[in-house]
């Protein structure tokens, strides 16, 4: 195995950063005493089957059945109802998992999901080391157009929901689809949050600054995501399974050189809570918890 050390002049994208912002950072010093500090975040988004006229809905949509990604139209039961599975079953099979593993894990909901079910929010509550706020449904994006007082109302909107049915503050976001404005970390920031989880720009935090000061981006990477490897990428679970033991690998070998290392790993309740699936996160997480160097902490536990 091969390290990659980048040169001190090395710039880390971030989107709605200037590069000068990057340059020659000082070591990650995490409040944790390890090598590589991960946070695990489940995922249990709601569709919203009917949406009103003039919504901004995804161009498309992983799940269901066959090989059509369009985003599901009504009365779509075999896609809608794989969906809801990751509320009724999935997200607590994964919880379960952490639980026999030791680990805290982080649960985000959104406003459709907490109002039809509400049993949904209270037993996340009780169960969830962090909870997060992920929006309206799974299927309904803040639009472009929005200007920023609409944006920060849509997401407080979705905070207060969300606290309100798990009795939970919520510092924490991650948006339906990782879609954004440019407005969405000023918007973020003035809703009163933390930290979020759209961009997977780098191996360790990243706060903001400028307008957006206070809000730090929690890497959760995409090639561990496991909608974007299992329906996105086509992978199979075997090897799922491999690109995450090599990514903790590598991660643990970069520490030793670069200094601590973050990883985010983004799974939701109806992909990997799935009874096929499941042994993987199941390995996973029993692996993260003995790894010597390695400690699992919920995400706001990371950011400032």
């Amino acid at each position: 195995m091969s390290l990659v050390t980048n040169p001190d002049d090395a710039v880390v994208l971030a989107p709605t950063l200037p590069p000068s912002n990057d340059l020659r950072r000082d070591p990650w010093a995490p409040r944790q005493d390890a090598r590589l500090v991960v946070s695990v975040l489940l995922h249990a988004p709601a569709y919203q089957d009917v949406v009103p006229a003039g919504t901004t809905t995804p161009q498309s949509m992983p799940g269901g059945v066959g090989r059509d990604t369009s985003e599901p139209r009504h009365g779509q039961v075999a896609r809608l109802s794989q969906w809801d599975f990751g509320l009724t079953v999935g997200v607590w099979r994964l919880l379960d998992a952490a639980a026999d593993a030791g680990v805290p894990v982080a649960v985000a909901l959104d406003e459709r999901g907490v109002r039809r079910m509400p049993g949904l929010g209270r037993l996340v509550g009780e169960r969830a080391a962090e909870v997060v706020a992920r929006g309206r449904a799974a299927n309904v994006l803040t639009p472009p157009d929005a200007d920023l007082a609409a944006e920060t109302a849509a997401v407080r909107a979705s905070v207060d929901t969300v606290a309100a049915a798990t009795g939970r503050d919520v510092t924490g976001w991650f948006s339906p689809e990782r879609a954004e404005t440019p407005r969405t970390t000023r918007a973020l920031r003035d809703a009163g949050l933390r930290w979020f989880g759209d961009w997977p720009v780098d191996e360790r935090p990243v706060a903001l600054d400028g307008d957006a000061t206070g809000l730090t981006a929690l890497p959760f990477s995409l090639e561990t995501e496991d909608v974007f490897a299992l329906y996105t990428r086509g992978v199979t679970a075997d090897a799922y399974e491999r690109i995450l033991h090599a990514t903790i690998d590598q991660l643990l070998a970069d520490a030793d050189v670069l200094g601590p290392r973050f990883l985010g790993l983004s799974w939701f309740g109806w992909v990997l809570g799935q009874a096929c699936f499941a042994d993987v996160a199941e390995r996973v997480l029993r692996r993260l918890a003995a790894e010597p160097g390695v400690v699992v902490v919920p995400p706001g536990d990371v950011a400032p």
